[in-house]
């Protein structure tokens, strides 16, 4: 379930996660649903007034080389298409501000397509606003769910894998080109925790392609990653 506002060219969508919160909210207090849907109201506005900021723009673009800078081919020649129809901005949580209107907390994802050597990629950036000002934090391309920290946890257990297969001498660095959400979105449970989900990465290592199946299980402490090891295929 999304819920998605086109305004221009930029898709607004509200995380499953924070949907299942605020369907929580709303079951229990109404005044605890209108307190989060005006929270909701708020980052969405300024999302919108960020999106087309030169410096945000320029934030966005420096996370982007960030990324683009971790891989074996380190290109340097990048396009970001801020204009596309198919640019998202996702909450993952509300932002609130300081008694000056600053923002402190809350956290959204950019979704920009963009190419770089010739390579098409939807690019990912985690923003996440701090009472130091806002972070901004590369995931790999594509729909993955995983917050930063997953998905490296995530790319060392490919590694592991891949490397072997690649017949690498030495453990090669794996390159995450894309990554594909698999069925549906993990959501709010009755039990209080997340569903599982699962994802579809594709993989460089050695100069070699390998698309990698993942399974996410949460749990109370924290979030199991299985690679299926069998099902890898290379390319």
């Amino acid at each position: 379930m999304k819920n998605v506002r086109k305004v221009g060219c930029i898709a607004l969508i509200v995380s499953t996660f924070l949907l299942s919160t605020v369907i929580a909210a709303a079951t229990s207090s109404s005044a605890q649903e209108d307190q989060l849907r005006a929270k909701l109201d708020a980052t969405k506005a300024l999302m919108l007034k960020m999106a087309p900021d030169p410096g945000y723009q320029d934030s966005i673009r420096k996370s982007v080389f960030e990324y683009e800078d971790s891989l074996s081919t380190h290109c340097k020649s990048v396009t970001l298409e801020f204009d596309s129809r198919d640019v998202r901005l996702r909450i993952l949580w509300p932002v609130d501000t300081n008694q000056k209107g600053v923002p402190i907390s809350g956290s959204w994802k950019e979704n920009v397509p963009g190419t770089a050597c010739n390579e098409r990629r939807m690019y990912n950036v985690q923003v996440d606003f701090t009472k130091k000002g806002p972070k901004f934090t590369p995931t790999y391309p594509g729909t993955a769910q995983g917050n930063p920290e997953l998905q490296r946890d995530t790319l060392k257990n490919i590694d592991l894998i891949t490397s072997a297969l690649a017949g690498a001498k030495k453990q090669c660095h794996g390159d995450v080109l894309n990554t594909a959400l698999v069925g549906p979105e993990s959501h709010l449970q009755d039990n209080g925790l997340m569903s599982p989900w699962n994802e579809s990465w594709d993989v460089r290592v050695c100069d070699k392609l390998f698309t990698v199946q993942v399974k996410y299980t949460p749990d109370g402490k924290g979030t199991a990653i299985s690679v299926d090891a069998s099902g890898i295929q290379a390319h």
